[in-house]
């Protein structure tokens, strides 16, 4: 009888351990890659904003040099237009 009594007290442990097993499980295949998918997309977003982020500013720039080789293009051209001179 003492045999019995000490096997339901083992089978009571035995079903706690194969419940933390189980979550243990659920966790480690399912939450980890999550989080590693979560950190690689916020990752990716990253240097893709950083590389858009270059893009926008190299095009602003680009812009304003033109914009501004145009202005002194025309203020010449007007300048010598006054004055009579020639290019």
């Amino acid at each position: 009888m003492t045999d019995s009594s000490g096997g339901s007290e083992r089978h009571g442990r035995t079903g706690v351990l194969a419940v933390g097993a189980g979550a243990f499980a659920v966790f480690c295949c399912a939450g980890l890659p999550l989080v590693a998918s979560l950190v690689g997309g916020l990752t990716l977003a990253g240097v893709l904003g950083v590389s858009a982020g270059v893009l926008i500013a190299a095009a602003a720039v680009a812009t304003a040099v033109v914009a501004l080789r145009t202005r002194r293009r025309r203020s010449a051209a007007s300048s010598t237009a006054r004055t009579g001179a020639k290019l």
